[in-house]
């Protein structure tokens, strides 16, 4: 599948967190990237449930997820990020992207799971080899909700995933009094890039549920956008179109190297002195993203990155 930007992807492919493709398209005022409803286009019926079925996961946040609905696996995936505790000493099966599919065999796999992301990457060779797969959302926060509700219909956890959205849903009822004006600007980067991410995107998801302003979602309903998107969600970065919206808050977060990132991101905002014509600047309303809580794709900390998201829109009041 390839629903990332060919800038985007060598970064996150590394982080196993999201996948991409091509580098832009001409946006247009129906964007229509990311889908609430289900990606895994199947009815989910009692007789499909498989309780004690083998599964192998090839995605860290997904084995987050099973983790915490307490799911027994013989397969995970490779890599150098931190998995649940219980999964450490499970047998590896490859990366995220490219599983390697004598591996899943080896361990008796019978349902993997994966990325929805990288399905196009996987599922004509499970089909081969005979492996039945599904894929969890993670590009939104509905679409993850969704497709945990779903994977727990699958494998019998009905009450687990009933038990983690619920946790998710948590903080919106306890952030109070958002400004439902401010206008916010999330920019995403790597040491080579930076962008803006639209409602299209996990983190510009969040905000969305929050009730403010995306400048990248006014940039494209204005009429008059001069810059361009890919599927995956994230407008080429443009500082005109910045200083005619004028956000409030500016959100920062890194991907790939973040230490790298966050020096990329105070060279932009230095090297041009237009920048400090952006109200943002002016009075200070630069929040760097806790790496650990936020990325591309939704993950177990959706709650906590409420909860940080909460903090720093109560600051404007």
């Amino acid at each position: 599948m390839r629903l990332k930007n060919l800038l985007i992807c060598s970064t996150l492919i590394s982080t196993l967190l999201v996948g991409c493709g091509s580098q832009s398209k001409q946006i247009s005022s129906n964007i229509t990237s990311q889908n609430v409803e289900s990606e895994n286009n199947t009815e989910i019926n009692n007789d499909e449930v498989k309780k004690d079925i083998k599964i192998s996961v090839a995605s860290v946040s997904i084995s987050q997820v099973l983790a915490e609905m307490n799911q027994e696996i013989v397969g995970r995936p490779t890599t150098k990020l931190t998995l649940p505790e219980q999964y450490v000493n499970i047998a590896e099966i490859g990366s995220s992207f490219s599983p390697d599919f004598e591996k899943v065999l080896a361990v008796g796999t019978e349902l993997l799971i994966g990325d929805y992301m990288f399905k196009d990457k996987i599922e004509e060779t499970a089909k081969e080899y005979g492996i039945e797969t599904f894929y969890v959302n993670t590009s939104t926060y509905d679409a993850f909700l969704t497709s945990i509700e779903e994977l727990g219909q699958k494998i019998g956890k009905e009450k687990e995933a009933e038990e983690i959205i619920t946790r998710f849903k948590e903080p919106l009822n306890n952030i109070k009094d958002v400004n439902k004006d401010l206008k916010v600007a999330i920019i995403f980067g790597s040491s080579e890039s930076n962008m803006l991410a639209t409602e299209n995107t996990y983190v510009g998801s969040l905000v969305k549920e929050l009730g403010v302003k995306n400048i990248a979602d006014e940039i494209i309903n204005s009429g008059d956008n001069i810059l361009e998107t890919d599927s995956s969600g994230y407008i080429n970065l443009n500082l005109e179109q910045l200083l005619k919206n004028q956000p409030d808050i500016i959100l920062r977060f890194g991907h790939g190297n973040v230490e790298e990132a966050n020096k990329a991101f105070e060279k932009l905002f230095t090297e041009n002195p237009a920048w400090k014509n952006l109200e943002a600047i002016k009075n200070n309303k630069i929040y760097d993203l806790d790496s650990n809580i936020f990325g591309t794709s939704a993950n177990i900390s959706v709650d906590k990155a409420f909860i940080e998201l909460g903090e720093i829109l109560n600051e404007q009041q």
